[in-house]
């Protein structure tokens, strides 16, 4: 039986990489006592898989991981005992049972939502007065953004209109926030640091500091544009 373990990244173990986070939660469900499956053969490991990675430096509320289990615990008494097991900057929000023909969350992400605003206030976006509606400008009324993406084979060509599903910006105490909406997964993975920069471009901004921003994954989904669905909606608690 497949669980979907959702959890918080957040204070300090945003700078902690994926390949640490893995070990320590093989750690966790071991102290945690839960009845994990292992694979057979020579070198056997727990069956444990993650959803898109997060990059180093981020934060989270919508981070997911599914586990086998060979006998059920109830929701409650698994979230209880992960948590028991955390630490600082880690924290389990979901323990939910997934039906048999749900599909594995490290393929089934299409989408990710985030949140995104500057470090330091004094940064040179803040200080552009019209810049909602030169957002409007450069997301709601272009019909391509087309920049250029360096991948592991070199460089290529991408329009972002496409890819990004949704691209809001508010202004609170003078400082741009912006709520977004990517395209996510193994096919067009797109990083809110890109969608920023090409924005900045847009704007005439100086050169573009990516470590200037602080990011939030806020959820994670699956499905198609039209009827996207959070990974933490699929299952049952039992």
């Amino acid at each position: 039986m497949r669980v979907r373990v959702k959890f918080e990244k957040t204070g300090i173990m945003r700078y902690v990489g994926h390949l640490d986070l893995m070990r320590f939660f093989q750690k966790a469900v071991k102290r945690a006592n839960l009845p994990i499956r292992y694979s057979e053969g020579f070198n056997p490991h727990q069956i444990m898989s993650f959803a898109a990675p997060l990059g180093v430096g981020l934060t989270s509320t919508g981070e997911y991981m599914d586990i086998d289990l060979k006998q059920e615990v109830s929701s409650k008494e698994g979230l209880e005992s992960l948590n028991q097991n955390m630490v600082e900057g880690l924290a389990i929000t979901g323990f939910k049972y997934l039906p048999d023909d749900a599909e594995k969350c490290m393929s089934a992400v299409t989408a990710a939502s985030y949140m995104v605003t500057y470090k330091n206030p004094k940064d040179d976006a803040c200080y552009i007065d019209n810049i909602i509606d030169l957002k409007e400008k450069f997301f709601d009324e272009a019909a391509s953004i087309n920049i250029v993406k360096k991948t592991k084979k070199g460089e290529r060509e991408l329009d972002l209109k496409p890819l990004i599903y949704r691209f809001n910006l508010e202004v609170k105490d003078n400082v741009p926030v912006y709520d977004l909406l990517l395209s996510s997964g193994s096919t067009d993975n797109i990083k809110p640091e890109l969608v920023i920069k090409a924005f900045h471009e847009y704007l005439g901004l100086p050169e573009f500091d990516e470590l200037s921003l602080d990011i939030q994954r806020v959820d994670m989904y699956t499905g198609e544009p039209e009827s996207f669905v959070s990974l933490g909606e699929i299952g049952d608690e039992h």
